[in-house]
């Protein structure tokens, strides 16, 4: 297997980290107009996996022709819970009847992830309202997606913010953990975070994600960041530590950010080397 097969996309409607919120605010002062949808997005980038994720409720069910748009890509992850922005109406809040049912008809369709699940919290205040989906859910989701007539996996997102013990049962839950640095003076401690995550979650898949952009800040990632996250996450990568990374995303990819153009060299530097999963 080549490096690039284990990279992803994080792919979600154009603009959509534009206009956030139900004022479609730019809270992380993004420059530019976005014009690359996932797709699109992917073929810039030279990444063939998509994670497509709902944002700010977007896109709504059915998916079909979000999928259709994916064509070209090879393995590709629904989010079953979309951005924090997305709750749906109703009864249910999340998409798995939809996974299910898109299942039937796009074997591409190998998973969904569950993203920005967990709330900071520290051990000393932790309930079950830090998670916006009860255990039980999770445990619901994961076999419903096990037994279904192609079997998927179950994903996660968790942020440094959010590495406590009292989170462990929900990752036990789960087939792979992808972790997201938001803040990006972070990355300093990325070797630390990755580790916690690993205890956390044993036995898991662990993909790591790599941000464009320092959103956490609302500013662009210095190029000493940009290349400190990627030096780790490609050994990390070559050692097994890692079974994937996901790039976040093609709602910057075409706004003129130097992380950006540093992500799409890198990939096309080291996306032909051989890992080999022990």
């Amino acid at each position: 297997m080549k490096i690039k097969d284990r990279i992803w996309l994080w792919g979600q409607d154009v603009m959509s980290h534009h206009q956030v919120g139900p004022r479609k605010e730019n809270i992380w002062n993004l420059p530019g107009i976005n014009r690359m949808n996932p797709a699109e997005g992917a073929r810039f980038l030279g990444i063939r996996n998509m994670c497509r994720v709902v944002m700010n409720g977007s896109p709504k069910p059915p998916f079909d022709s979000e999928m259709e748009k994916l064509s070209g890509c090879g393995q590709v992850i629904w989010s079953v819970l979309g951005d924090s922005g997305s709750d749906r109406s109703g009864n249910v809040q999340d998409d798995l009847a939809e996974l299910l049912r898109l299942s039937k008809y796009y074997p591409k369709l190998t998973g969904g992830i569950l993203d920005d699940f967990f709330r900071p919290i520290s051990d000393q205040n932790a309930t079950d309202k830090q998670a916006r989906l009860p255990l039980e859910r999770v445990r619901e989701i994961r076999k419903s997606l096990h037994s279904a007539e192609h079997p998927m996996e179950l994903w996660i997102v968790i942020y440094e913010s959010a590495l406590s013990e009292y989170y462990r049962d929900y990752l036990a839950e789960c087939d792979a953990v992808t972790f997201w640095t938001w803040y990006g003076e972070h990355l300093n401690d990325l070797s630390g975070n990755l580790s916690r995550v690993f205890d956390l979650s044993p036995d898991k898949k662990h993909l790591a994600g790599c941000y464009g952009y320092d959103y956490g800040n609302g500013c662009p990632l210095s190029p000493e960041l940009m290349k400190k996250q990627c030096d780790l996450y490609a050994d990390y990568l070559k050692q097994d530590l890692l079974q994937g990374i996901i790039i976040c995303s093609n709602c910057i990819a075409d706004i003129g950010l130097q992380g950006i153009d540093y992500i799409r060299d890198w990939i096309a530097e080291i996306g032909e080397e051989t890992v080999v999963s022990k």
